[in-house]
């Protein structure tokens, strides 16, 4: 009885209530309605800056609610536009991040632990580090690429993201980089890493930053899963297959600039520079 009393309350005119016209009310309604107005040029023009920048529906989402509130749409409210953008012959969608990798089908590679001397388990680590409370417990890997290879770290609670480029996997050169890497973000407390061989000289590594490193179980990268969804980041511009010696240290600088100013939901909308200095800027107001 409440719904029905209702409808009559708002679509009954003059001469009581008719079903034509409470449709037509309704629609007016709908058109002036604050959420209807909630998709302008404004919108627009942010949504194909921030798509054009590798941002996700998801983040530009979370950046509306802490820059611009008042004007605040849903990831799927932006998936709809990107669509509509389509159907009119946009090519926003384009912009969109690809997901889906083929699945390993060789069964499992051996793991590189047995090349690792003094090994430390995870299981050793303090269990401090997985509330990702405190800056300076990161995450290492490396990301393959034909000619050379990325060396990348990301620290747990800011997602702040560091990146060099290395010409081969020897050990003796992924230590030295990982340690200049390390002295760009002072600091470092302990440094969980995958079982890879070029990992083995990683007490070389704790000796010059001060840090407690620790190794993944193999098969297990969930538990380096921050390290895991940045280096799929830079998947989306630096393809498997792809020759890195080509890449130079501006590309990368820039890479690293980009992924570091991009809001996560994780941190609430906020960017890992944000997170890491303390310190909050405007991206899209």
């Amino acid at each position: 009885k409440s719904t029905v009393s209702r409808e009559l309350g708002r679509n009954s005119g003059p001469g009581g209530y008719c079903p034509e016209a409470a449709e037509k009310r309704k629609t007016e309604r709908k058109k002036n309605a604050r959420k209807a107005k909630k998709t302008d040029d404004q919108h627009k023009q942010i949504i194909k800056k921030c798509l054009s920048l590798g941002w996700s529906p998801l983040n530009i989402s979370c950046r509306f609610k802490i820059e611009i509130p008042d004007k605040a749409i849903s990831h799927t409210t932006i998936y709809r536009l990107i669509a509509q953008d389509k159907a009119n012959g946009g090519k926003l969608y384009r912009e969109l991040p690809r997901f889906g990798k083929t699945r390993w089908k060789g069964g499992k590679r051996k793991a590189g632990r047995s090349l690792i001397p003094d090994r430390k388990d995870i299981s050793e680590r303090p269990a401090i580090v997985e509330q990702r409370t405190r800056l300076g417990d990161w995450e290492g890997d490396t990301v393959y690429g034909q000619d050379a290879h990325l060396v990348t770290f990301v620290d747990r609670k800011s997602r702040l993201t560091l990146i060099g480029k290395v010409g081969s996997k020897n050990s003796e050169i992924v230590a030295n980089k990982m340690i200049e890497l390390l002295k760009r973000a002072p600091g470092a407390k302990t440094i969980t890493l995958d079982n890879g061989g070029e990992f083995a000289m990683h007490t070389l590594v704790s000796k010059t930053v001060n840090a407690d490193i620790y190794f993944a179980k193999p098969y297990a990268s969930y538990q380096r899963g921050s390290n895991e969804n940045t280096n799929g980041l830079i998947r989306r511009h630096w393809p498997k297959k792809m020759a890195f010696g080509q890449i130079t240290e501006e590309e990368i600088e820039a890479m690293e600039f980009q992924i570091n100013s991009m809001p996560r939901k994780v941190l609430g909308g906020l960017t890992p520079l944000e997170v890491y200095t303390g310190r909050s800027v405007a991206l899209i107001a």
